[in-house]
């Protein structure tokens, strides 16, 4: 498993992306369902937030 961690970290992008993979499947399907109905909701008022704030930081 250390060695996993090790050989992920070293990949960049592709090893956040396993490592992300990895969680996602240890998280129980009801609250896989509970996280995607979430990020439905609350998704795209973040990203407008964000957006927002990238265009004008001082706000």
């Amino acid at each position: 498993m250390l060695l996993r961690r090790l050989l992920l970290r070293r990949l960049g992008p592709l090893g956040a992306v396993l490592t992300a993979y990895d969680i996602w499947r240890r998280i129980p399907p009801k609250h896989r369902k509970r996280l995607l109905r979430t990020a439905r909701k609350h998704g795209p008022r973040l990203a407008s937030e964000a957006a927002r704030r990238r265009r004008n930081p001082k706000l």
